[in-house]
């Protein structure tokens, strides 16, 4: 493969990587029907007493409880914000599965990033350092 070809590849592989997590990550627009909206807060919601389970996740009453009271806040005409403010009232933040994007949740999102930059620019550094020549030592017999 030509040297060429090769530094393009060392550019494009990166950046396309990049551009499909941006993708991924882009936030889409509220499910319409009450069902599908209904689905999507109880998968970002935590259950109280399930150890990292989602609402939709976890088979408990309370469960199965909390996914009918989401129901019923969407059929009396909530927003998807006021249900999660509602959740975040009566059992704090940790029942939120996604970070917010705000105050130390900033800092939830920003250092993974951070470190998976700096690791990209090291593992970068160390690639474009020359090879050091071997020293090799002669033993006296």
């Amino acid at each position: 493969m030509p040297e060429r070809l090769r530094r393009l590849a060392r550019l494009v592989v990166p950046a396309v990587a990049v551009a499909v997590i941006v993708v991924g990550l882009w936030p889409s627009d509220a499910p319409a029907s009450p069902e599908a909206r209904a689905h999507a807060l109880a998968t970002s919601l935590k259950c109280p007493i399930c150890a990292g389970e989602s609402i939709a996740a976890s088979q408990t009453d309370l469960a199965g409880d909390l996914r009918e009271l989401i129901s019923d806040e969407i059929a009396a005409g909530s927003t998807d914000q006021q249900i999660r403010a509602m959740f975040v009232a009566s059992y704090g933040e940790q029942v939120l599965l996604d970070p917010p994007a705000g105050g130390w949740g900033i800092a939830l999102w920003a250092v993974p990033l951070a470190i998976a930059v700096v690791g990209g620019i090291a593992i970068y550094g160390l690639r474009r350092r020359p090879p050091e020549l071997a020293q090799t030592t002669e033993v006296e017999g």
